[in-house]
């Protein structure tokens, strides 16, 4: 009998032992100057122990540090200077701005973006070029075009003479050329970027890799927002984002809204394949990949920021 005891003693020690030694998670704060100037280190937490954030760093002409929030725009949560808080995940915090009225320096980025923890970095807005809330279609655009429009065919594409085997700029093929005409482009300029051109120059379209990365990195589904379709795309670091399925327009028609939806990226394909079309996600409730659809098709628009402009 005494055997038996020893070695259940013996056990619950090992056991407690164990669950002892278990090593607890850290988690990565990180701070965003948010149109502000200055450096601050990423802060370490370790799981279940409350700490200090560090205090503000960043200054801003003409404004006021005013705290601290997990969305750029101020719409998350909010934090005020050195708070004690307990992390539970990796997160940024940007700063918050509030005028004081000495300077007519220019707000902070209008347009809001997500950083979903991908590993390029790259940060995507939260809504399309031309809509105003996350879940809004927008405008739709030929490729390489900056108005949307009321018909799309190849009659009034910008960049070719009225056929699709007429391109004028971007084509590197002379299969698809007006009289032979071959050029290098396979990223469109700025001058050419809908999102440049109407957001300004923190922001372009994303590239084909970069639309890769958000589908193959993050994981996604199939949801409705406000009675609007479309597919969630959540980050290694939790933030997520929400495209809509807003369909396509051709010629003088809407096709496919709610249930199918392009988005084009910056990039043309390979010389050797179709040069009247440029690489875009599509997805639909149980398909995501990227794809080429002619340029000409009027397709909605998810910009990136541009860093350190």
């Amino acid at each position: 009998m005494r055997k038996y005891f020893f070695l259940f003693a013996v056990t619950c020690m090992m056991l407690l032992l164990m669950s002892g030694c278990k090593k607890s998670e850290t988690f990565t704060v990180t701070f965003d100057a948010n149109g502000g100037t200055g450096t601050m280190e990423a802060q370490t937490f370790t799981e279940g122990e409350a700490q200090a954030l560090s205090r503000n760093a960043f200054t801003y002409d003409g404004y006021t540090f005013s705290g601290w929030n997990t969305v750029q725009g101020g719409s998350g949560a909010s934090y005020t200077d050195g708070q004690t808080i307990t992390a539970t995940a990796d997160m940024t915090l940007y700063a918050q701005w509030e005028s004081n009225g000495t300077n007519p320096a220019p707000t902070p980025q209008r347009h809001e973006y997500v950083d979903l923890g991908l590993p390029s970095g790259t940060k995507w807005a939260t809504c399309n070029v031309g809509a105003e809330t996350i879940e809004g279609y927008g405008n739709y655009y030929a490729w390489g075009e900056t108005e949307p429009k009321e018909i799309y065919d190849w009659n009034n594409y910008r960049w070719c003479n009225g056929l699709e085997n007429s391109l004028i700029k971007y084509c590197n093929s002379s299969d698809f050329s007006n009289n032979g005409f071959v050029d290098t482009l396979t990223v469109l300029e700025l001058d050419d970027d809908v999102a440049t051109v109407n957001w300004g120059t923190n922001w372009r379209m994303p590239t084909q890799y970069e639309m890769i990365e958000l589908f193959s990195e993050c994981s996604h589904e199939w949801i409705t927002l406000n009675g609007i379709n479309g597919r969630k795309f959540t980050g290694p670091n939790g933030n997520s984002i929400f495209l809509p399925a807003a369909g396509l327009r051709k010629d003088n028609d809407m096709s496919y809204v709610g249930s199918e939806v392009y988005y084009w990226t910056s990039t043309l394909p390979p010389y050797y394949t179709n040069q009247n079309s440029a690489w875009a996600l599509y997805f639909k409730n149980n398909t995501c990949d990227l794809t080429g659809p002619y340029r000409y098709y009027g397709i909605v628009v998810r910009p990136v920021l541009i860093e350190n402009n």
